[in-house]
């Protein structure tokens, strides 16, 4: 059974979560090699393991506490979230850190740019600004969420956060980062493309 990737388009956060879940479940069961989602999420705000009381915002955007490692961090248009729900290609956490690193040096690449993975696996900067963030839970050796790759936004929100515990001024996208406009679609073909970082065992990191 192939993975393959599935592209909720624009969606709920909820309703990826959901998806998630239940996917999780059906590769638990052998029912399913799992999926890679693609999904583009109205404006929310996620926290993960890590956020602490002082992390949250005021306002009326929602927040939605979440398994993964990290801190509060901002989703809306203008950004491609990958969820691979999948089995880890080795049972080595730190491997497939690297390897979402990987995958969005891979996406940066298809535009001329040239990317590096933060220190500590949870994000991938160009020129010293962070346009890709990393946060995921590994149950039973599957994979829960992913990686948001911010692909044109309104970088507003992320000034009402410490994103990841970093300061709002780190955040970019890859249109500014390229200094042209990227879409969406170019950036979905550029993930489809990198998927192969993620899937395959034997894939030089």
């Amino acid at each position: 059974m192939p993975v393959e990737i599935e592209d909720l388009g624009a969606a709920d956060h909820a309703l990826a979560l959901e998806r998630m879940r239940a996917l999780h479940h059906e590769v638990h069961r052998g029912d399913c090699a799992g999926r890679v989602l693609f999904v583009e999420h109205p404006p929310v705000y996620t926290a993960g393991r890590a956020t602490q009381p002082h992390d949250r915002p005021p306002g009326d955007v929602p927040i939605v506490d979440v398994e993964r490692g990290g801190r509060i961090t901002f989703h809306g248009p203008g950004q491609l979230v990958v969820y691979p729900i999948v089995r880890l290609p080795h049972r080595d956490v730190r491997d497939w850190l690297r390897r979402l690193e990987a995958f969005g040096v891979q996406i940066a690449a298809a535009f001329g740019l040239c990317a590096e993975a933060s220190v500590d696996g949870t994000g991938v900067f160009v020129a010293g600004r962070k346009f890709a963030s990393i946060g995921v839970h590994v149950k039973h050796w599957i994979n829960l969420h992913g990686i948001s790759l911010n692909v044109a936004m309104d970088l507003q929100p992320f000034h009402r956060v410490r994103p990841c515990g970093l300061s709002p001024d780190v955040m970019t996208d890859l249109s500014r980062a390229a200094g042209r406009a990227i879409s969406m679609d170019s950036a979905r073909a550029a993930a489809r493309g990198a998927v192969s970082v993620l899937l395959d065992p034997a894939h030089p990191l």
